[in-house]
């Protein structure tokens, strides 16, 4: 079922070309590039994790999904792509990350993208959903967002994943030197790996190894209150790019000037 779908992006469009219009290095101008097409496919929607993961899990009462989340915790802003929780309340987080190119993740955890010329380095997605992840754990438990069990509040349980575009090309050390295995295609993802969790979930709930799912109603009012969480104001592009000291008037496009002076950003 879909709770919540991504906010209008025309503000963060605006803001955006704006921000295309300084003098930029390669590798600011080919993330900022990249933002722009993951906010504006341009009819490439087919291709979208949004689409995939609406498209085969939109209907079904067993999951729960809320995109593009905007949520802020102890002055610290971020942004969750996708959330997708289950009839058990387990909670999959995703970064949807627009690269159709090649992708080389080296043995310490470096990640570079390559743009059709050049790689790139850009700041670990692992690493970023880690932080995410801690963000989403602190306000469900914050908020009471979860229901209690036997009178116990339950735990969020968060697995994160990194999304690539289908047609993206990874270049991956051995998995005993550094473990990429969450960063997986959207499709991969959507087609596979979610109906594997599901049918591995029913076959330990039938041999009684897991507790009773929760009824469909509270997967629906958990998610409800999880979206409620939103922020849609919170995104400042100067500050995320690095770009705030350049002499610039505010986008046509920017965000709240309150949200956006007291939160730092992890991206």
């Amino acid at each position: 079922m879909l709770i919540k779908d991504r906010d209008p992006a025309e503000r963060a469009v605006a803001q955006l070309t704006d921000l295309l219009s300084l003098n930029l290095s390669s590798t600011k101008k080919f993330l900022i590039e990249r933002e722009l097409k993951r906010l504006n496919p341009a009819g490439n929607g087919a291709q979208t994790a949004s689409h995939f993961i609406n498209f085969y899990c939109g209907d079904c009462p067993d999951w729960a999904i809320i995109h593009d989340l905007k949520i802020e915790s102890n002055g610290v802003a971020t942004q969750i792509d996708h959330i997708l929780i289950n009839k058990f309340l387990d909670i999959h987080l995703f970064e949807s990350c627009n690269y159709h190119n090649r992708i080389k993740i080296t043995a310490d955890g470096e990640f570079l993208v390559f743009d059709g010329h050049q790689y790139h380095s850009v700041d670990s997605p692992l690493e970023d959903n880690q932080k995410r992840t801690q963000m989403l754990a602190d306000l469900l438990t914050e908020n009471k967002i979860l229901p209690k069990r036997l009178g116990i509040s339950l735990k969020p349980k968060i697995v994160s994943y990194v999304l690539i575009a289908p047609d993206a090309e990874v270049v991956r050390p051995p998995a005993t030197v550094y473990n990429t295995s969450s960063v997986v295609t959207a499709n991969c993802l959507t087609k596979t790996l979610l109906r594997q969790v599901g049918r591995l979930k029913r076959t330990l709930e039938r041999i009684k190894r897991l507790p009773k799912a929760f009824k469909k109603d509270t997967l629906a009012k958990v998610a409800v209150k999880m979206a409620a969480l939103n922020k849609p104001n919170l995104i400042d592009y100067r500050r995320i790019f690095c770009l705030e000291d350049l002499n610039i008037a505010p986008a046509s496009g920017a965000s709240n000037q309150d949200d956006a002076a007291t939160c730092e950003y992890a991206i």
